[in-house]
């Protein structure tokens, strides 16, 4: 009997410890949450946050809840990829595919779903951790950046009047950050190319581009380096 009331002490005593020590310890943001997800903390950042789901009911099941989202989110991206690359024989050959959708508004772009990350202020933020900020409204213009085999590309895309954007494409050596020149960019709708420019002053600005589907290439005299598939609707 001695024995069993001294088990319950101990079983209430553990229970105290772990309810204590996570009232004690701060929660993690949404943020931190999905850089989580994302492997982008660092080893000491993520043993702390494994530690702290171990002990905390309530972030355990928001992480559970936000990985269900991302697999999901993967799953269709993967999905999307593969049947673009079944319609456009020419990017077999490409590992990596930038995604843009947005809405144009009468003030403001909503960025829909994108896989690059996006400039808030001087900032360049994932996309899922925009997501659950849910922020999605940018006024008049936004800048996606998004890393390929050994370049940077970002592209700054700007609401103009009409229904129509303005692209202004720019690619960057990814461990210098010096600028690529002399990269050809070309702005392709179905199978029609509509402009194309060689960067000699490393950037390209497609001016008043209506809404609808288009590709964006980078390729330099060799290969292509980069695809954009850019989906503008209201």
């Amino acid at each position: 009997m001695q024995d069993k009331f001294e088990e319950l002490i101990s079983k209430v005593y553990k229970k105290w410890k772990i309810k204590k020590r996570v009232a004690d310890e701060p929660h993690p943001d949404e943020e931190l949450l999905a850089c989580f997800l994302e492997n982008k903390l660092s080893d000491q950042e993520a043993g702390r946050i494994k530690r702290h789901l171990l002990s905390c009911a309530r972030c355990s099941e928001s992480v559970a809840i936000q990985a269900k989202m991302v697999l999901a989110e993967e799953a269709v991206r993967e999905e999307l990829i593969a049947q673009v690359k079944n319609l456009i024989p020419t990017l077999k050959d490409q590992p990596t595919i930038l995604e843009i959708l947005l809405l144009l508004k009468e003030k403001a772009i909503e960025i829909m779903q994108t896989n690059g990350d996006i400039l808030v202020g001087r900032e360049f933020m994932p996309a899922p951790v925009l997501r659950s900020h849910n922020i999605k409204d940018f006024k008049d213009e936004v800048t996606i950046l998004k890393d390929f085999q050994d370049i940077r590309v970002e592209i700054r895309i700007e609401n103009k009047p009409a229904h129509a954007v303005n692209l202004i494409v720019q690619a960057k050596e990814k461990q210098t950050q010096n600028i690529i020149k002399d990269l050809r960019v070309t702005l392709i709708k179905g199978d029609i190319e509509l402009e194309s420019y060689l960067s000699d002053y490393g950037k390209v600005v497609f001016e008043h581009v209506l809404l609808g589907k288009y590709t964006v290439e980078i390729a330099n005299l060799k290969d292509k380096l980069a695809t954009i598939l850019l989906d503008i609707n209201t």
